[in-house]
């Protein structure tokens, strides 16, 4: 009985555990694109149109060889726990870079109200048009802004990702990784407590 209650609140803690240890860095952006192209600001809306062309060159971008992630920030919500970083593109745009670098490895760009900055490898990368960007206000002007600079950066055509964009559905809903681990971990544990319950009722009878 002891074991079995021990076994349970370890699996318990270890449940919740998991979800803090994987947003330790209080950074949304990290979360969404281990798995994803393109980070969306939390509280500033963008457009379904503009949202679905931004992944679609994207998305272009990585099959032809020059992958590029692209985080927009809008307010110091989008930061979590490193506002300081609002206003400060190329900081946060080594940060960001720093916090994927085990499992991304091409290009980042980062676009805030007040500039744009583009890392890779751990150290930013001094591309003039990105230096130089001008950045459209509110979250469309963003959006617009990141999806001018990754054409350009991967040489696509101007309207490139367009058509892709109004024949794919949006996938702003997508889940990021540590809720899939969090929903693994809660199904193994509820086949363990089963097993469990299944051998302590079997030993009741016996």
């Amino acid at each position: 009985m002891a074991r079995t209650g021990c076994l349970i609140a370890a699996m318990l803690v270890l449940g919740f555990a998991l979800p803090g240890a994987a947003r330790a860095d209080a950074d949304p952006a990290s979360d969404y694109l281990y798995t994803t192209n393109v980070f969306l600001p939390l509280a500033t809306k963008v457009s379904p149109a503009l949202a679905r062309e931004l992944r679609a060159v994207t998305a272009a971008a990585a099959k032809s060889g020059k992958p590029i992630r692209v985080a927009l920030i809008a307010t110091r919500t989008d930061l979590g726990g490193v506002p300081s970083l609002f206003g400060k593109p190329t900081d946060y745009a080594r940060f960001l870079d720093a916090e994927l670098q085990f499992v991304y490895s091409g290009r980042l760009l980062v676009v805030m109200p007040q500039g744009a900055a583009l890392a890779a490898h751990g150290r930013l990368q001094a591309d003039e048009s990105v230096i130089h960007a001008t950045v459209e206000p509110g979250g469309d002007g963003l959006a617009r802004t990141a999806i001018t600079l990754v054409r350009q950066l991967s040489g696509q055509a101007p309207g490139s990702g367009e058509a892709a964009s109004q024949s794919s559905g949006s996938d702003s809903s997508r889940i990021p990784a540590w809720v899939w681990a969090v929903v693994a971990v809660g199904v193994v544990g509820l086949v363990v407590l089963a097993v469990l319950v299944i051998v302590r009722r079997r030993r009741a009878a016996a």
